[in-house]
């Protein structure tokens, strides 16, 4: 029997009853106890529990047909204020101290039980078993809506009412060979602990306190401990390794240690649930609170694994820390972790019960209220954006703001831009100005920058001397490219001069004061050489005395 339970309660090869239970079972797998009644609902739990004990106590044990009328004895009780990660526990353990409560105090006779004809001529809504608090309730909402099952009340306080009747003596009417095994279930072990170490064990370590055997109580301290210790110590080897350099720019080796912590988390309680066999509340606390570090880390891991993907792209992809593409790439990355650890903390409360819905939408309600008093904020972040899509300009560009600033721009990030003038002055200036202004970009669609020089000289000069000369100086200058090449425009007459126009490219926007320094300073001295004047407006003036 004791090697039936083990297996039966544990569950350890759940795939394999699953593929398997309608082979060994002779009954249908998918009918549904009956519980249209308090009546039905209570007559159903004891047939099915009386079949779970005998299956379990058979000369040949049928694992999955015990299985099967324990799922359907399961099936009587409202377990919707259970929390998800408790239910499978919870159902097992509700199943079996409602049978050994049940086995010790005087039941009704059947008859005197609320059947379905009853129930609905005087609109029974709750039904409670004479002398006791058990209630037996109809499900108001809910995929089993209609249906009178276990309330949620009773199964909260079953361990309660085990509590107060386990000294009493089984029923007459169960026989003097009838044993009960919700005490053998609780103070039994998994498979990795032999059922031998336990039989050489002192009667003191197999006394029970607080619904656990004092073994039990050793060996959930010694896990816990030893788990500890070993994530200390990991800790301690993952800090060390990650203070050495690292040649790869991928580092996956970040992600070491919360992986490990998870890890830890799900040995505990596996060890904790399934071979030390703590059960009760007990079990509860020690759940949630594994189930929730397991969560801590899973989102630690998250954040960790978008910080190494940000990276690993922009130094995979060459991309300068300083450009926009880099930004959108860091938010892109930020917002797809932040997305994952929301869905995961969603569902780890509702796992856990807690109304996250209502939560969430209180926690909406601030955010417009934030989003309000942050508006200028979200304007610079989609003036950033806008400045991705648009591509007006990038970081290395010269640009010219409407306000007559110029400069290089030296970032672009999602709030603000950044330009450096050639004063090595750094302006930081919000993207919503920017997107809502006039930017020339000097450095587009070409790098090069067009350079004008204008200058007269006399009349009477010679024009063609004048133009090879500016020829000349501009295709010898190292700062003026040659493609496109320069070119020299006489453009008119003027009141003192004859007015030409020599025009250049520069290579860069950044050469453009240098390149108009070095040809004016040509030019000048050419100019006195070659003995060609370059006349300055003058008037005469002339006074005459008037007569008398």
């Amino acid at each position: 029997m004791k090697s039936c339970l083990r297996y039966l309660f544990f569950m350890l090869a759940i795939s394999m009853l699953l593929a398997q239970q309608g082979l060994a079972s002779n009954i249908f797998p998918l009918e549904p106890p009956d519980t249209s009644s308090p009546r039905a609902t209570l007559t159903s739990f004891i047939h099915y529990t009386d079949k779970l004990y005998e299956a379990a106590t058979a000369a040949e044990e049928d694992i999955f047909l015990a299985r099967e009328f324990l799922q359907r004895a399961e099936r009587c009780f409202d377990f919707s204020k259970v929390p998800p990660t408790l239910v499978s526990d919870v159902s097992i353990e509700s199943v079996l101290r409602l049978r050994e409560i049940l086995d010790r105090i005087e039941l009704p006779d059947m008859a005197d039980v609320p059947d379905k004809y009853e129930v609905k001529k005087h609109k029974i809504l709750l039904w409670r078993i004479p002398h006791t608090e058990i209630t037996i309730g109809r499900c108001p909402d809910g995929p089993r809506m209609g249906a009178y099952l276990i309330t949620p009340e009773t199964v909260r306080r079953l361990e309660e009412y085990y509590n107060e009747v386990d000294h009493l003596p089984y029923r007459g009417d169960k026989g003097d060979e009838y044993t009960g095994f919700y005490e053998q279930y609780i103070y039994s072990s998994g498979w990795m602990i032999p059922d031998g170490f336990l039989k050489k064990l002192p009667e003191w370590m197999k006394g029970g306190y607080l619904g656990q055997a004092v073994w039990q109580w050793i060996a959930l301290a010694l896990i816990v401990i030893l788990g500890g210790s070993s994530l200390w110590g990991f800790w301690l080897w993952h800090r060390a390794q990650k203070n050495r350099s690292r040649k790869w720019s991928w580092r996956l080796e970040r992600l070491l240690f919360p992986l490990y912590a998870m890890l830890v988390c799900i040995v505990i309680e596996y060890i904790v649930d399934d071979q030390i066999n703590i059960t009760g509340d007990v079990l509860s606390v020690v759940t949630m609170l594994m189930e929730l570090i397991f969560a801590v880390f899973a989102g630690v891991a998250i954040i960790i694994g978008g910080d190494v993907l940000m990276r690993g792209i922009l130094v995979t992809a060459k991309v300068k820390e300083e450009a926009l593409d880099a930004d959108v790439i860091k938010l892109g990355c930020r917002l797809g972790s932040f997305v994952l650890v929301f869905v995961l903390f969603y569902n780890v409360g509702s796992y856990f019960g807690i109304p996250v819905t209502a939560i969430f939408a209180s926690a909406g309600i601030a955010g417009m209220a934030i989003a309000l008093a942050a508006r200028e904020t979200l304007a610079n972040f989609f003036g950033g954006v806008s400045i991705f899509m648009d591509r007006p300009f990038r970081a290395g560009d010269y640009i010219v703001l409407d306000n007559g600033d110029r400069g290089e721009v030296k970032a672009v990030g999602m709030r603000s831009t950044k330009i450096q003038t050639r004063d090595d002055i750094m302006i930081t200036i919000p993207n919503s100005v920017i997107t809502n202004g006039k930017v020339v970009n000097q450095s587009r669609p070409h790098p090069h920058f067009r350079v004008r020089i204008k200058l007269g000289v006399a009349y009477g000069s010679d024009v063609d001397r004048v133009e090879e000369i500016l020829m000349e100086l501009a295709e010898n200058n190292g700062l003026a490219i040659s493609n496109p090449e320069p070119r020299v425009r006489f453009r008119r007459f003027g009141e003192s001069s004859l007015e030409f126009e020599l025009l250049c490219w520069a290579a860069r926007p950044h050469d453009r004061g240098r390149l108009i320094h070095t040809l004016s300073r040509d030019i000048y001295k050419r100019f006195n050489k070659e003995g060609i004047v370059m006349p300055f407006p003058q008037q005469d003036v002339y006074l005459h005395k008037a007569e008398d």
